[in-house]
């Protein structure tokens, strides 16, 4: 019986005692690790619980957050090739003191970045200052795929339970919603991996540990290089996967689209703050058959119009990097994301984000 209340008592330290003890950097480096969110979405909730302490303990009341997928993240480089990194720098290089929180993750669906607005409110963080990268691909009509919540689909269900019957659909065609045992056994596991410590963290803090003596990984020859180094890219994104992302089809621009549904939850949201929802770049040279189709330049007219008349401030920055930059289709080499953060910070600065 003393050896259970022992146990139960250093649980209980470590509960209290761990999330104090973690640095942000062990869980955050400019950007979220894909590789350890990618295997178990929970291992976000450290992040979010480190942000959320930094914030507090630095009486940060000034700090960006960015919003998007893996445009935003800034594939296929390291972190400090990301716009948050080149953000930073040109904070540190005005002089101004504003920490760039980048919780972009590749494949994020508009209704993935609802879902982290709520999980932002639930752990403190505004978003008073806030940055969303939207993608062409995400306006084409799902059919049913992608799910338009493709990571947080169980936080969307506990957060805002109406949202989630809403798309319900959509997310089982996508087989995004479990059912009986199953989907007790999820919600459960989930429950002990967003609330017990020692579990919360258990990725985290095992990287920590085996990381001394892990091989490291090999440099992927791709990462870096422009797209007119790469001869398969051509022939790749001719595959049915690739050519529906810039399908010419008209888009339905009212809420039967989940990305218009939940774009008008964000700027709901949004109301009388900062926000700034840019439309990423494409290499006009790599796609030019498909961007010169008359019905792809409308479907860019649309989106202008959808945002034309909301109250948040939109760029569309289709034409606006140069095609040199770009590693692939639309992600960007170190450079280009260095040049799409500056542009990003002048649009900052004219919104009065930096004041």
């Amino acid at each position: 019986m003393r050896t259970f209340k022992y146990v139960i008592l250093y649980l209980l330290i470590i509960q209290l005692v761990l999330p104090l003890l973690v640095p942000l950097e062990a869980v955050y480096n400019f950007r979220m690790d894909y590789e350890i969110v990618k295997d178990r979405i929970e291992d976000i909730d450290p992040v979010l619980e480190q942000i959320s302490k930094t914030i507090k303990e630095k009486k940060q009341e000034d700090y960006l957050i960015i919003l998007g997928d893996s445009v935003a993240y800034s594939g296929p480089g390291g972190p400090e090739q990301s716009i948050s990194f080149y953000l930073s720098q040109l904070a540190e290089k005005e002089g101004k003191e504003l920490p760039v929180y980048n919780l972009a993750l590749p494949a994020m669906q508009a209704g993935d970045l609802y879902t982290m607005l709520l999980k932002l409110q639930e752990y403190g963080i505004s978003t008073d200052k806030l940055i969303i990268n939207l993608i062409y691909s995400g306006f084409v009509a799902r059919k049913p795929d992608p799910p338009c919540v493709f990571w947080l689909a169980g936080e969307l269900k506990r957060l805002d339970p109406t949202a989630y019957e809403t798309v319900r659909k959509n997310l089982a065609a996508n087989n995004r919603v479990d059912t009986g045992w199953k989907a007790f056994s999820r919600q459960l596991s989930a429950f002990i991996f967003r609330k017990v410590n020692i579990f919360k963290y258990k990725d985290y803090l095992a990287r920590k540990i085996l990381a001394p003596i892990e091989q490291p990984k090999g440099e992927d020859p791709t990462l870096g290089r422009p797209w007119f180094e790469k001869e398969f890219l051509p022939d790749l994104l001719q595959q049915p996967e690739y050519q529906k992302a810039f399908s010419d089809q008209a888009f339905i621009m009212d809420e039967t689209n989940p990305q218009i549904y939940f774009l008008q939850k964000i700027i709901s949201r949004q109301q009388d703050k900062k926000t700034l929802i840019f439309l990423a770049s494409v290499n006009r040279e790599l796609m030019q058959d498909n961007v010169e189709k008359a019905g792809y330049k409308k479907n860019l007219e649309l989106i202008d119009q959808f945002f034309a008349e909301k109250p948040v401030a939109y760029l569309n920055l289709h034409d606006a990097i140069p095609n040199e930059l770009f590693s692939d289709h639309l992600h960007l080499i170190p450079e280009g994301y260095q040049y799409l953060a500056e542009i990003l910070w002048g649009q900052a600065k004219a919104m009065g984000m930096l004041e």
